[in-house]
């Protein structure tokens, strides 16, 4: 799991991004996005670290990765396009990239022991 989280500190759960079946809500245009809780970035890194798995995994076919992926996220309790959303916000928001960061040393230090 430590390296999971390490991976992550380097920028890994900003290159995954998650395609959906269209919806009505993506046809409106973007609001404001929502601040993102302790909570929600928790299950955004771990999940994050999931599907970045699920992603170089040569256990699951090619063809069943992306609903292997949908499933992490239903467990994170996540929608694909809130978790592209966190993860667009990563790549220019400093508060959120060092709520992150701290995040990532304590998930850690509470995997070590």
């Amino acid at each position: 799991m430590k390296t999971a989280f390490s991976a992550l500190a380097l920028g890994a759960m900003a290159a995954t991004t998650l395609t959906a079946p269209a919806t009505a809500q993506e046809a409106a245009p973007e609001a404001a996005m929502s601040p993102v809780s302790d909570a929600e970035l928790e299950n955004f890194i771990r999940a994050a670290a999931t599907l970045k798995q699920v992603q170089e995994s040569d256990q699951i076919a090619q063809e069943n990765k992306q609903a292997a992926m949908v499933q992490v996220l239903q467990k994170a309790q996540m929608t694909p396009q809130r978790f592209n959303q966190i993860a667009a916000a990563l790549e220019t928001e400093a508060d959120l990239q060092t709520r992150t960061q701290e995040t990532i040393a304590r998930l850690q230090a509470e995997a070590a022991g």
